[in-house]
């Protein structure tokens, strides 16, 4: 169904597509939002001008057995649906009912088609995707310019907002039945053929004034590269400078002359791989406590916090009813999360992660087996009943509480309030362990960099910099370091296409020859650690990293980051 000549779109993408990027003949033309459908894990949302075609596109987009679709069908009087294209789709989703079904929603109010508005929520994480625009029939038509039709990310408030006209709109339609299949086969009314006529002319009439007016634009190009004569130079003065300056106002277009901003290339690209996945967070205030308790200097009679000049000493004590090894266990169990983030995600700024949308299920299984381990683990030792363990530890837990009071010469008896407030805090701590999550748990936001800010207090490619590092560090450590995802069950192979968002070379050369990837991603990894540390400017190094992603050629590498590190130079002893 696909065209494999026509690359895929990354959200967010507009069609049609600019003209410099050209169409394919008509009968290779690839309906743009089947990239985002092919990976759908359910779909929602109204579509509107349905026939043959458009129902032989839906059925390939919707047979997939583990895909879930809610689809309205708009229709209006004069609309090209007909009712043998309503019984085709009856059909199957009496075949597909456990997966599939449709609704009719017919116009009442208004004139002129319905929009269209799909919902895709992707099998692997990532915020749903919206589909919206004017151009009818699953957009497969020859496209109007004047039919903008837009696919982009729903943040959770949109997604909310769509929840509910979706909702509504459901309950409005009516079931796909035999009967709402008949509907009528009304055509549009006929216009005379004078008015045709007429309209035809006006066309005409508006493509000649666009092509005058292009035709004007080019010449006038033409002109300004036409070099000045030495005469024309001496007769430069304040004036002209200052009707060349208006000039150049007047070039600017459209979305220019009103504060819209195109992203340069470079730019772009960053902000797509950036669309490309999610910031993981360890939630520390939502993790399980330790389940060892911490003691008060007060609990041994001893003041918390003793000061000599300006020395200060302060008392802290904690008590587990586990042994040294088995304590370190479990707290390296509690602590899995960051482990696995450090092995598959990317680091983004100081203490926060980075992963692609196809990372995170990879992830959550991760930690998932983590979890299951921790809880065999826990289970084994306390046999799953925290009180009877504790109780089984009361006399261990007494004498070594006493034995610390003693030695911090403590008077007369521990009090055996305390022993008891210790004893029930550790086992509510191991209960809570038992009963709920002992993995600390993460969360992951969507989270955007605005790559155009020209405030001196913002550095927006510090973190691009850091990000776009760590992606190209990460297949050649892990291609010329095989330990550095030891404790990772996932095998090699499915990481690095999960983390492979921009088509690195190195895998490329991985299937080529495993001897040459490994001398490639060290000479790589040595190459990135002196750009890192090169004085060139953070967006400069960013562009690099991307030149050894791509596999440019070395030499081509050097006298990028040479050119740069010139201009800086001299950028520096011009200021000085």
């Amino acid at each position: 169904m696909k065209d494999s000549k026509a690359p895929e779109r990354s959200i967010p993408f507009v069609w049609p597509f600019s003209s410099d990027e050209r169409e394919h003949d008509r009968d290779d033309q690839r309906v743009p939002i089947e990239d985002v459908l092919v990976d759908a894990g359910s779909i929602a949302g109204i579509v509107s001008d349905i026939d043959d075609e458009g129902v032989t596109r839906l059925e390939a987009l919707l047979c997939a057995p583990d895909r879930k679709a809610l689809i309205v069908l708009a229709v209006y009087a004069g609309c090209p649906t007909r009712s043998e294209h309503l019984a085709r789709l009856l059909k199957f989703q009496e075949r597909e009912t456990a997966h599939t079904q449709f609704r009719i929603l017919p116009m009442t109010v208004g004139s002129g088609a319905p929009s269209n508005c799909l919902t895709v929520v992707p099998k692997v994480s990532g915020n749903p995707i919206c589909l919206f625009g004017a151009t009818p029939n699953m957009g497969i038509p020859e496209h109007d310019p004047t039919q903008c039709n837009v696919a982009f990310r729903a943040e959770p408030a949109l997604e909310d907002e769509l929840c509910g006209w979706f909702n509504r709109m459901w309950a409005q339609a009516a079931p796909l039945t035999e009967s709402t299949a008949k509907i009528p086969s009304l055509v549009p009314a006929r216009g005379s053929a004078d008015a045709a006529a007429q309209w035809s002319e006006y066309c005409k009439v508006c493509r000649s004034a666009e092509q005058d007016e292009r035709t004007q634009r080019e010449e006038e190009s033409r002109q300004e590269e036409t070099p000045a004569t030495p005469d024309q130079d001496d007769q430069d003065d304040g004036e002209s400078t200052q009707a060349s300056a208006s000039d150049k106002a007047t070039d600017q277009s459209p979305s220019e002359s009103i504060g819209l901003r195109r992203l340069d290339p470079l730019a772009e690209r960053a902000t797509r791989i950036l669309g490309k996945g999610q910031q993981v967070t360890v939630v520390y205030e939502g993790a399980v406590k330790p389940l060892d308790v911490p003691i008060g200097a007060r609990f041994f009679d001893q003041s918390p916090e003793e000061r000599t000049g300006t020395v200060v000493r302060r008392q802290t004590f904690r008590i587990s009813a586990f042994s040294k090894e088995e304590q370190k266990m479990i707290d390296n169990h509690r602590k899995a999360s960051r482990t696995v983030i450090n092995k598959l995600g990317l680091p983004f700024e100081k203490g926060l992660y980075w992963m692609p949308n196809d990372m995170i299920p990879i992830f959550k299984k991760e930690i998932a087996m983590a979890e299951n381990e921790a809880k065999d683990a826990l289970n084994r030792l306390v046999d799953s009943h925290a009180g009877t363990f504790v109780e089984s530890k009361r006399m261990d837990i007494q004498r070594d509480l006493e034995e610390t009071y003693r030695e911090l010469d403590g008077e007369g008896d521990l009090p055996r309030t305390r022993l008891t407030e210790v004893l029930d805090q550790l086992e509510r701590r191991i209960q809570d362990a038992l009963e709920s999550e002992i993995v600390t748990p993460v969360t992951f936001h969507t989270i955007t960099v605005d790559l155009q800010s020209t405030n001196a207090h913002e550095a927006p490619w510090a973190q691009m910099e850091k990000l776009i590092l760590a992606l190209a560090r990460f297949p050649r450590l892990v291609i010329s370091k095989p330990k550095t995802l030891s404790g990772i069950a996932m095998d090699r192979s499915s990481v690095l296409n999960a983390m492979n968002i921009e088509d690195d070379a190195i895998l490329q050369v991985m299937k080529d020859s495993m001897n040459e990837a490994i001398r490639s991603s060290r000479w790589d990894l040595d190459q990135l650690e002196r750009i890192a540390d090169s004085d060139i400017e953070e967006r400069d190094r960013c562009k690099v990293y991307l030149m050894i992603i791509d596999g440019r050629p070395n030499s081509t590498v050097q006298q990028f980051v040479h050119e740069k590190w010139s201009e800086r130079r001299e950028h520096r002893v011009k200021s000085s």
